[in-house]
């Protein structure tokens, strides 16, 4: 593997176009391969002038500007990963442009990630946190796409004409990859493998940090079921969407499995000596009130229900904000 200022070479025919930072809200990584006589991309990340820049560059460093985009497959619709679209459909035209068959209605609709990012619950927390604060006049309505531009990272609408399941085989250059349903981050997020070449696209599954999850998105549990799909794999390299390469598939999945569960534990010692509210048990996760909000709520709904159904935590009552060890 070789790199020259933002490409990565990963083999000849695979490059990583890398942000500056793999964090929120820089780009994903851009994994451009060549395609036949043309390329194709997974994932294209921000809508921002120095993102898209970044790609063209990256192409005309390695010659490849010439090429025709044959298809534009997108692991999920945030807009770090699909925000640049709104500007390369300008200036490309890809034959197919592939997402999972569950993220489309988010990708032609963006006031509706909303719902996946449980904005809503989110809002309804912060309502009541703040009434049982006696400070309920202070209501205030989250408006997530705001903020997405605000950031310079904003969403667009997308129309992909390519949607994928579970299982479907998708074929770039001398690549067949396999299509993995892996929610938790979000409703149709995927990761690709490729069994000759021991190869996973992992999307936000796997990477420098641990993606954030919310109920509406597959919560926990889906994020936990995911881990152990690919787990089962024979994989060598992992490709992820923040961060660098990873060589040790095995590793990386047990240290993300061990940092999602440590939140039980947390959630379990709070709660041994008395009863919790959310609130309480939202700051014992997190201790910066902007993240308690957003992913801190979500997060915590998500492990609260995996408890539950685990019998391990209940409510102390049907209408209750306070849970106690079961």
């Amino acid at each position: 593997m070789s790199s020259c200022n933002s490409i990565v070479s990963i083999f000849d025919d695979l490059k990583l176009i890398k942000p500056p930072s793999p964090y929120w809200p820089e780009s994903a990584n851009v994994y451009v391969f060549r395609d036949g006589d043309g390329v194709s991309f997974f994932d294209v990340g921000c809508g921002a002038i120095a993102s898209v820049e970044r790609i063209f560059s990256a192409l005309k460093n390695l010659k490849w500007t010439s090429r025709p985009v044959q298809k534009v497959i997108l692991s999920h619709a945030h807009p770090d990963h699909v925000g640049a679209m709104e500007v390369l459909l300008a200036e490309i035209s890809p034959e197919f442009i592939i997402l999972h068959e569950i993220d489309i209605a988010y990708a032609l609709d963006p006031q509706k990630l909303s719902f996946s990012f449980d904005i809503p619950l989110c809002n309804e927390r912060l309502t009541r946190g703040r009434s049982q604060n006696k400070n309920s006049e202070n209501d205030v309505r989250f408006d997530l796409i705001g903020y997405f531009r605000s950031l310079n990272c904003s969403m667009c609408i997308i129309e992909p004409n390519s949607p994928v399941v579970e299982g479907d085989a998708i074929d770039v250059g001398d690549y067949s990859f396999r299509v993995f349903h892996t929610p938790g981050h979000a409703p149709g997020h995927i990761s690709l493998y490729e069994s000759s070449k021991r190869l996973l696209l992992a999307g936000d599954l796997i990477g420098e940090m641990v993606a954030w999850y919310t109920p509406s998105s597959g919560g926990v549990e889906g994020y936990l079921d995911s881990l152990r799909k690919i787990d089962d794999l024979d994989v060598d390299l992992i490709l992820p969407s923040h961060g660098d390469l990873i060589t040790d598939a095995k590793k990386a999945i047990k240290e993300t499995r061990e940092k999602i569960l440590e939140r039980d534990n947390v959630i379990n010692d709070a709660l041994q000596n008395a009863p919790k509210t959310f609130e309480e048990l939202n700051r014992a996760l997190f201790d910066k009130p902007n993240i308690q909000f957003f992913p801190g709520i979500p997060i915590l709904e998500s492990h609260l229900q995996k408890l539950i159904n685990e019998g391990k935590v209940r409510k102390e009552g049907p209408a209750s904000d306070r849970f106690c060890i079961s």
